[in-house]
């Protein structure tokens, strides 16, 4: 299992899969198995919304990078879209 060498979170989401794909895990499953099954297929983000019946799990296809990623929270949805969702984004160790 890859290692995982920061895990921040954030108030916010996404807004859409960024093209950088995504798959989604049933709002019943606790938050462990939801980051065991993230780092398993090396996602970049844990998404779980305010409402609604699943976890996203999101950068999964490495169309993006964790840089490129970061950089478009923390510059264009931060700004423009604060609700109760939780977001994580997972850096792995090389």
């Amino acid at each position: 299992m890859e290692t995982i060498k920061s895990l921040n979170t954030y108030n916010t989401d996404i807004l859409g899969s960024f093209g950088i794909g995504q798959n989604t895990v049933d709002i019943d499953t606790s938050f462990e198995e939801v980051l065991k099954y993230a780092i398993r297929i090396q996602a970049y983000i844990i998404v779980k919304p305010s409402r609604g019946k699943y976890w996203y799990i999101k950068g999964i296809n490495r169309n993006k990078t964790y840089e490129e990623i970061k950089l478009h929270i923390e510059n264009n949805v931060i700004a423009k879209y604060k609700e109760n969702s939780k977001l994580w984004l997972l850096d792995y160790k090389n």
